[in-house]
């Protein structure tokens, strides 16, 4: 088993310190990060991933205190409250940026999306390299998110440094859930692990909502297509007996019916939604590497707590084939 070494975070921390690309694993997925304060470096990134200027990115911090230094002040109270409650951890918050944020980073829009992973090694990165982290995911733009360094190192991107290791593959497995802060709301933006019901939870008098869809791009992650396989995938309509040659199926649940003569890969034994959500993507990248597959259905789940995340990201992968 290849294990990262202190040696390895020094080196990509000193990359990026020096205006390189490196990947990194997070508690979502693995991310493609460049220095958030120098443009040179950030445009590297959508230049690696083929990724649209139009589509903002995600700075990651390893202090809380530097909240202080990307949002623009006054900030409000409901950004520490929500950073109190869910930082570090899968969750973004979006508000007004200050002026050391480039333009690059936030596709020239007045928000900047900033987050603090809870991934050790993600943490220690970031505090090694002195700056906040500019990273989204580590694939080509469009295509499946990456939760290992072999599904990074298969995209072959122009990437200085992979901090690879066979221990620290993502555990919550789909990307952070992504929330605006705006005169004293909460708005969910991109839903992921941390759920509407979470933060009314955990913050009862809080305002929060889940935002309408719209085609305005104002957070990273608001594409309609997005998070999508080489091979063509479709939803596994019910009833369905027959399917063509060479067909992938996903399911979630071993109690559910079988599918003779057909690769199928089971996201959880019990249709447990934190197991499904942790291997979606890895389910998805096997699918995708298996030479006898040529397209992939995949099962659904009701769009209830996390389940409203998982097929958020579902109907993005399929949404070029619906």
């Amino acid at each position: 088993m290849k294990i990262i070494t202190v040696t390895e975070i020094n080196e990509a921390a000193n990359c990026l310190k020096n205006g390189g690309l490196v990947a990194f694993p997070t508690e979502t997925v693995y991310g493609l990060g460049a220095n958030a304060l120098n443009p040179i470096a950030v445009a590297k990134i959508f230049e690696a991933k083929q990724r649209p200027t139009f589509d903002p990115l995600i700075v990651h911090i390893s202090d809380l205190d530097q909240l202080n230094d990307l949002f623009e002040r006054p900030i409000e109270p409901l950004v520490f409250e929500l950073a109190r409650h869910f930082m570090p951890g899968p969750l973004t918050i979006v508000h007004r940026k200050s002026g050391i944020v480039p333009d690059l980073v936030t596709s020239g829009m007045e928000n900047v999306a900033v987050r603090m992973p809870s991934h050790p090694i993600a943490n220690k990165l970031i505090k090694l390299a002195g700056v906040p982290i500019a990273a989204p995911s580590a694939n080509k733009f469009g295509q499946l998110s990456p939760t290992s360094y072999k599904h990074v190192a298969k995209q072959k991107m122009k990437i200085d440094y992979l901090l690879a290791g066979d221990d620290i593959d993502s555990l919550v497995g789909i990307e952070s859930t992504v929330v605006l802060v705006e005169n004293n709301l909460c708005t969910i933006l991109r839903p992921g692990i941390i759920t509407l019901e979470d933060i009314k939870k955990a913050m009862p008098d809080a305002k929060v909502e889940i935002a309408e869809h719209n085609h305005k791009i104002n957070s990273p992650g608001l594409l309609d297509s997005h998070y999508s396989p080489l091979k063509p995938l479709y939803f596994l309509d019910k009833g369905t007996e027959t399917f063509p040659p060479n067909s992938g199926i996903i399911l979630h649940s071993k109690n559910d019916k079988t599918f003779p003569a057909q690769k199928i890969i089971y996201t959880s034994e019990t249709g447990d939604l934190i197991e499904i959500a942790a291997s979606l993507f890895t389910s998805l990248h096997q699918m995708e590497d298996d030479i006898t597959v040529n397209q992939i259905y995949i099962e659904k789940v009701k769009e209830k707590g996390i389940g409203i995340s998982i097929m958020d990201r579902l109907k993005k992968a399929c949404f070029q084939y619906q």
